[in-house]
């Protein structure tokens, strides 16, 4: 049956949920990105505004450059206020498990009841 392949796919949809993002402490933007090379960092500038970069590097000394929704861009190290990267989660983990196994038990026991030879009906 298909039913194992497609769980299976949702479960992968999920592991997304299995991270979130790790605020890097006592570090300069440009210390971190020279000395990590993170694949994506997302910058929080003075005004509270988050900027998201894929393959964030540094140009001219003061100006990190990435990609941001496909189009290249620049954020200045002075509007700088947070790096912060994307981490595993292992409470997100278990929560994103713990609600799918609650879910399949649900669809079990509404099967079980609903379905021919039901002891209950």
């Amino acid at each position: 049956m298909l039913r194992r392949p497609v769980a299976c796919t949702l479960l992968l949809g999920y592991l997304a949920a299995c991270t979130s993002w790790h605020v890097e402490e006592g570090v300069s933007p440009l210390q971190f990105i020279t000395a990590e090379h993170p694949k994506v960092v997302r910058l929080t500038r003075t005004n509270g505004s988050h900027v998201e970069l894929d393959d964030p590097k540094i140009a001219a000394g003061d100006t990190l450059t990435g990609i941001h929704n496909t189009v290249f861009s620049r954020v200045a190290v002075s509007d700088v206020t947070q790096v912060a990267t994307p981490k595993f989660s292992a409470g997100k983990t278990i929560g994103v498990f713990v609600g799918l196994s609650a879910v399949v038990v649900g669809i079990a026991v509404i099967a079980c009841l609903s379905g021919p030879g039901c002891a209950y009906q």
